[in-house]
Formats: C-alpha cells, structure tokens, sequence
C-alpha cells in the first residue's frame, strides 16, 4: 500500500491496489483467437452495458441535484428523505459501473472524482471538514468545486454531507452552505459521469477504440485483447468486493474490525454497494455476451458464477435487511461470520473470471494489477 502524498490533483492518493486498475490493460502475448467472435462481443459489452450503465449515472446525479435543490429551496423532513434516497439510487448506479476504471474513467482522474477511496488517514474526510467548517463558497459552484481536491467532489464527500450528524439542520429552514455544498457535489457527480459516457461514446472515443482492434490499433491488438480488458476488470472487481471492503475491514475477529473504514458506512449503503458491484459482473457476463462466447463443454461456467455471485448476494442481503447498522455487524460474531463466509462464493467466481473463462476462450489474463510484482 502506497501512503497517501496529497489529495491535490497534481498528486492524487489511492492506495496502490487501486490505482494500478486505472494504468491500461495488461495485455497477453499473442492470444490465439477467430477475430469475428470477438468482435461482436466487445461492440455488445460497450452498448448494452457501459453505455447503459453511464446514462444511469449520469441520468441519477441529475436526478439527486435536483433533489438536493428542492431541498435548498424548501427545507423539510420530507425533502432530506427525498434527496436520501436519491443518494442510495446514485450509489447503486455507480457499483454497476464500478468496474470499469479503465479509459475514460482513466482520464483528468475522473473516478477518483467520482470515487475516492479507500481514505485510511482520513485526508480527504478532513478536506470535506474544512470546506463545511469555513462555508468556502468557491465550493458551491460546480466547475470551481472540481477545481479542488478530488476528494470533495465525489460520492464519499456527498456522503458525508448529507448523512453525517452534523446533517441534521439540512431538513430545517433556512438552508445553509451545507445544502448549496452537497448540490455542487452532486452537479459535479453529474458532470464526471457526463465526461465519461461521452469519452466512451464519441466518434473517437474508447468504444471505437475497442471495437477498432487490430495490429494498428495503440492499445488493443486484437478484439482478444479487448474482451482480456473486460474480464480482468469483472475480476479484479470481485477481488476489491471480497479482500478490501470485506476482508481488510473486518479483520481476522470482530475485534480486528475497522467497519468505519467502509464507503457509504453513515449512509447504510455499504452492503448494498456490493451487491451491485457483485451483479455488475453478472451484468457482463449475460448482457454483454461473454457466456454465449462459451463452448458448449465450458458452458456451465456461466451457471457456476451466477450461482457463485447469488450465494454470496443472499449473505449481503440478508444482513443488510436484518436492519443492524454496518459497523455492529462487522463488529459483531455472527455478522463476522456471514461476512466472511461471503467471501468465499466471491473468491470462487473470482476464479472463473481470472481462470476459466479465459482458458476457454483461448486467452490469457495477464498481469493482475491487484497482485503487485
């Protein structure tokens, strides 16, 4: 793990893990394959699952902006439940879109903006603190607030100022900075996630890039290689799921547990951001098209993994609607326990990612960034 340098643009913090999702695919040499079954596939992927899954984004930010504003302009119990819950519907839409750090979520550092995380030393939260604490009105403006440190525009950020309990006075009149600040967060949300879809989406952007695979093209050789790009991003999404947001914040004991180190603790979304991490790989695999790839003696893999990702979904679920706030169980025996079991249907489809499917697709995975040298 990398310490943290600054939260500044010019030298953006992740721990090292994270950061080496977003340094460009890690290509295999020569995998052998029949370009016109890639192809399809990778054109399928960027249509019907990243395109789709930034219009959400993008189409819920808007959304929560506009929430947060009616909130602004008529303070009220109601209103803060409204624009709550708006932020519960901009996390699900980001965990479907989680996955996919590379290119033009790559680029200015834009999901860092979206999503700076993990935060150990509590850098960020305090930048967020600062801002909150001396009413910087530079912050409720979008393009000045983005401007700042990464760290004060994203989904933690927006987080904090709408659910710490401090929040309180949101729901009383007359609105403060506090709400103008969470409005500019959302707004600057929106525009990240406005930037990315278009850097998929442009005549020359990164779709057409990878379905543009060939022996010229500078990043992908081969449609192969686009598709290693998919799987190893489903994987290494699973590996964070299972080894950083559950396994490193609950420890070996209860006792070992840092649950306030989770994103979306004050929220209660922690559990079910995974879930929508975990079935954003499921989401690739039927939407965009990777099982019907599958020979029909490897097609039991695509089986296998939804039984694998839904196992370990029904332990999220089910104690997320036991109504016990993360951090109790985290802390707790039982939710200890059921925590860690999750881990293991994770792992498994983890394993079909990084192993069986590229195997049966003649592939190889490569380098996974998440394994250092």
């Amino acid at each position: 793990m990398k310490r943290f340098l600054s939260v500044r643009l010019s030298a953006v913090p992740v721990v090292a893990a994270v950061a080496a999702l977003a340094a460009g695919p890690a290509l295999a040499q020569n995998p052998p394959e029949d370009p016109l079954a890639f192809k399809p596939t990778v054109a399928r992927i960027v249509d019907r699952v990243i395109v789709p899954g930034y219009q959400r984004l993008m189409g819920t930010a808007s959304a929560e902006e506009a929430a947060i504003a009616a909130l602004c302009e008529d303070p009220s119990p109601e209103a803060l439940v409204t624009a709550r819950d708006g932020f519960a519907d901009l996390v699900l839409a980001f965990g479907a879109v989680e996955p996919y750090r590379f290119g033009p979520a790559r680029e200015d550092n834009r999901f860092e903006r979206l999503f700076f995380w993990p935060d150990r030393r509590g850098i960020g939260m305090r930048q967020v603190q600062a801002i909150l604490a001396s009413e910087d009105d530079s912050a409720t403006d979008v393009a000045s607030l983005r401007d700042k440190s990464v760290a004060v525009q994203g989904l933690i950020a927006l987080d904090y100022v709408l659910f710490d309990d401090d929040a309180a006075p949101l729901a009383e009149p007359p609105a403060g900075f506090r709400c103008r600040y969470a409005q500019t967060i959302a707004g600057a949300i929106a525009t990240s996630a406005r930037e990315i879809l278009n850097g998929w989406t442009a005549a020359d952007g990164y779709g057409a890039l990878m379905e543009s695979a060939g022996p010229d093209n500078p990043v992908y050789r081969s449609h192969g290689e686009a598709v290693q790009e998919f799987l190893r991003a489903a994987q290494e999404q699973l590996q964070i799921v299972g080894d950083m947001k559950i396994g490193a914040l609950i420890g070996e004991t209860p006792d070992d547990a840092k649950p306030k180190l989770a994103p979306f603790w004050r929220s209660g979304m922690v559990l079910p951001s995974m879930e929508a991490n975990l079935q954003a790989v499921v989401t690739l695999q039927d939407e965009g098209g990777l099982a019907d790839l599958l020979p029909d003696d490897e097609a039991y893999n695509a089986g296998s993994l939804r039984f694998q990702i839904g196992e370990a979904q029904r332990v999220l679920a089910e104690l997320h609607d036991s109504g016990e706030p993360w951090i109790a169980l985290a802390e707790s025996p039982e939710g200890h326990e059921q925590l860690s079991y999750a881990r293991i249907p994770i792992a498994g489809a983890q394993t079909i990612f990084a192993e069986r499917y590229p195997a049966a697709f003649g592939l190889i995975l490569g380098f996974n960034s998440l394994d250092g040298d």
